[in-house]
């Protein structure tokens, strides 16, 4: 689920509650029942619809085409909680992205596929909560942009989207065991304590794999500490995630700093996160990531620079190589209301030596008569928008 940058979200994810949300953040937030404070007990229907129109060019090559999701993710979800007593609550999520310009369901083999969670909450003795959810990387809202699967280079960067002559694998211009710790993580077990000194608290993740006589049993499992102090909020993450290589489970090990300022006049972040697959041969790849949004009025205007670069990693003749990428997004917001909204988008990813990472997913050219991508490429988009958070 596409978390806006708000303190609404980062008081939450503390377990402060409200108390130190900011009004622009809650107008971004206004439709999300677990983040805004509105639904006491009982079960709410919310989501998001966005659709936009988008212009895509790579390598030469163009195309005009309708997406969802350039602002929210498309979806819908139910979000329920009970009061139980002695400050003990029963909560559950169900949520379900689409593709608003198709109707199609986002993920064809997953209809609950971005929440499928059931949990009990109390803030004396923290939360726990089984099922698929958001995990212990560092959180969403680290990304000006919000994470979204379309027009945020912070996405594609950071999940390191690689185009390969064998498809498009997570951080696989790294080697063979490389892979990536899911945003929404399935079988998840989480447990995250109650809010220490006013400030802090530790999240702790593990993740089954669900797969008999696999060895380690885990097919993720990690932890992330958060400190807020009313202006700045500070994040560190460290996972541990499996990828299958042949008939063996190769460790990755996945670390995260992120941190942000908010004034509420100006809005500052950045963060960095390293993926290291242990298997010998393998490279190493460290993201880096700047942004901003300054919001005046019902008008907001964001910016980010993320750089990718990584060391140890070869070439398909097994010689060292030169592999990085730069991207950086632009946008613009106006509010229509504290439901529906206009946005604009633009930016690019630059590759450098061998990388070949993608952006919105459009695929990058080829080399004449294979499935090689083709190096050196710029993938631009540009994309203007509309959303209605219901």
């Amino acid at each position: 689920m596409k978390k806006r940058l708000t303190w609404s979200a980062a008081c939450l994810a503390l377990g402060a509650g409200n108390a130190c949300a900011v009004p622009y953040q809650d107008v971004l937030l206004a439709a999300v029942p677990e983040f805004n404070g509105g639904l006491k007990e009982g079960v709410a229907l919310y989501g998001s619809v966005d659709m936009g129109i988008n212009y895509q060019s790579v390598g030469g090559r163009s195309t005009w085409q309708t997406q969802s999701g350039g602002e929210w993710t498309s979806k819908f979800g139910f979000f329920g909680r009970e009061n139980l007593g002695g400050g003990w609550r029963a909560e559950f999520n169900l949520e379900s992205g689409f593709l608003a310009n198709n109707g199609a369901q986002q993920d064809t083999q997953s209809f609950f596929n971005r929440q499928s969670w059931i949990g009990l909450m109390s803030d004396r003795y923290g939360r726990l909560r089984l099922g698929k959810q958001i995990g212990t990387g560092l959180p969403l809202f680290i990304d000006v942009f919000g994470t979204v699967g379309t027009n945020s280079v912070y996405t594609w960067l950071g999940a390191a989207a690689v185009q390969t002559a064998r498809g498009v694998g997570y951080n696989s211009d790294l080697g063979p065991g490389a892979t990536q710790l899911p945003a929404r993580v399935d079988n998840a077990i989480t447990y995250r304590t109650p809010i220490v000194a006013g400030t802090t608290t530790l999240m702790l993740m593990y993740a089954p794999s669900n797969v008999a006589g696999r060895a380690p049993a885990a097919s993720a499992q990690g932890a992330l500490l958060q400190w807020y102090n009313g202006t700045t909020y500070l994040a560190a993450s460290y996972n541990q995630v499996w990828g299958v290589n042949g008939a063996s489970t190769v460790r990755n090990d996945l670390y995260g700093l992120g941190a942000v300022y908010d004034t509420g006049r100006l809005v500052l972040s950045a963060s960095f996160n390293q993926y290291a697959p242990k298997l010998a041969g393998d490279g190493i790849a460290r993201v880096y990531t700047l942004g901003t949004i300054v919001p005046f009025g019902v008008n907001a205007v964001r910016a980010s620079v993320v750089y990718r670069d990584t060391s140890g990693v070869r070439d398909a003749a097994g010689r060292p190589a030169k592999d990085s990428a730069l991207g950086v997004m632009l946008g613009y917001d106006y509010l229509l209301s504290k439901r529906t909204g206009l946005y604009a988008r633009a930016g690019f990813i630059r590759n450098y030596g061998m990388s070949t990472v993608l952006l919105n997913g459009n695929p990058l050219p080829t080399e004449p008569g294979g499935a090689t991508p083709r190096t050196g490429t710029t993938p631009v988009t540009m994309s203007l928008g509309m959303y209605h958070n219901f």
